[in-house]
């Protein structure tokens, strides 16, 4: 019998992935361990792992630049909408997506995933993004540590680089810039009766009316396969799908047994299955074409991307694999 093939991959600690961690799915035919410590960058960046979550948005750009030394594996770890992630003073006075065009809009990375579906929604909304003044840089030095990063690449000309020694957070408490866009709230805006709030404070309302017009739950991540083991072992793509795909459905299960992160979780779940459906995280390219779609449109659209991507395209190794019999080990 052949050895397991050996699959380290760097993945955050989503709930979606524990069953994995913690044995009671284990994979077939590949020996599959989870670093759900190291960042996600240190998949690209290295030959450390073999298969690893990685921005979408990087995958798609890659992809529409030639780029194919990774296999995309329609597994989305990572969701969430945008409009909560628009930040003011208190004292602003804005109150909408239409009140920044002509402002000044800090971001902490240009072609990040999160951050084009957050300018997408403000298109929606009839915003033109380029009449906006906009900055990247750094959240918050306590923000940034905790959970996110600074990406200036692929900054395009006419976007302002926050000063050495200046954050997204100090600049908006001084009057530099009027709003800040990015994933995670800054450090003070915790703090009772703070200097920043959302620009919208009721987002939960807005982004269901959102899911309502769009029909999905916005991906970020999708999963990378090396170029190398695909090339080598084409069904080890296959396994470790299968495998995150029942730790997934594992994990949607218990989470109704485990209500335990608030005293009202099961209120939000049984809110959540209402208005998205019991099956809201759905692995997989054909179910989520919509959303692909969507994206590829928005990447286009806002300058990403010179060559707009084929959203089917963009997995279509994988699904052969998945269509080929003779392709399982």
């Amino acid at each position: 019998m052949a050895e397991p093939y050996p699959i380290h991959m760097v993945v955050r600690d989503y709930d979606i992935v524990g069953p994995i961690a913690k044995g009671d799915i284990v994979a077939q035919d590949i020996a599959l361990t989870l670093d759900r410590t190291a960042p996600i960058a240190a998949f690209r960046e290295g030959s450390a792992f073999q298969a690893g979550e990685m921005s979408m948005s990087k995958y798609l750009i890659g992809l529409s630049n030639g780029d194919r030394s990774m296999v995309g594996l329609p597994v989305f770890p990572m969701r969430a909408f945008r409009h909560r992630c628009f930040f003011v003073r208190r004292d602003s006075g804005l109150q909408s997506f239409k009140d920044l065009e002509g402002k000044r809009v800090g971001t902490n990375g240009w072609t990040d995933t999160g951050n084009t579906w957050s300018r997408a929604a403000m298109r929606a909304e009839g915003v033109q993004i380029d009449k906006i003044e906009w900055w990247v840089g750094t959240i918050d030095p306590t923000t940034d540590a905790a959970f996110g990063h600074t990406s200036f690449a692929n900054v395009p000309e006419g976007i302002n680089s926050v000063p050495a020694g200046r954050t997204l957070q100090d600049m908006l408490i001084d009057g530099e810039i009027d709003a800040m866009m990015c994933p995670w709230p800054p450090r003070r805006f915790y703090e009772e009766n703070g200097p920043i709030v959302r620009l919208l404070p009721d987002y939960p309302a807005i982004e269901k009316d959102y899911f309502k017009r769009v029909g999905y739950y916005p991906a970020h991540h999708i999963v990378g396969l090396r170029r190398e083991v695909f090339d080598e072992a084409p069904w080890v793509a296959t396994r470790l799908f299968d495998a995150l795909e029942r730790s997934r459905l594992y994990s949607q299960q218990v989470r109704w047994q485990l209500t335990d992160v608030t005293p009202w979780s099961i209120t939000e779940l049984e809110t959540t299955t209402a208005l998205l459906g019991q099956d809201w995280q759905p692995f997989g390219a054909e179910i989520n074409r919509k959303m692909l779609a969507d994206f590829c449109e928005e990447q286009h659209a806002q300058g990403l991307v010179k060559i707009k991507v084929d959203p089917l395209s963009a997995f279509a190794e994988f699904e052969q694999v998945m269509a080929n019999p003779n392709n399982h080990r």
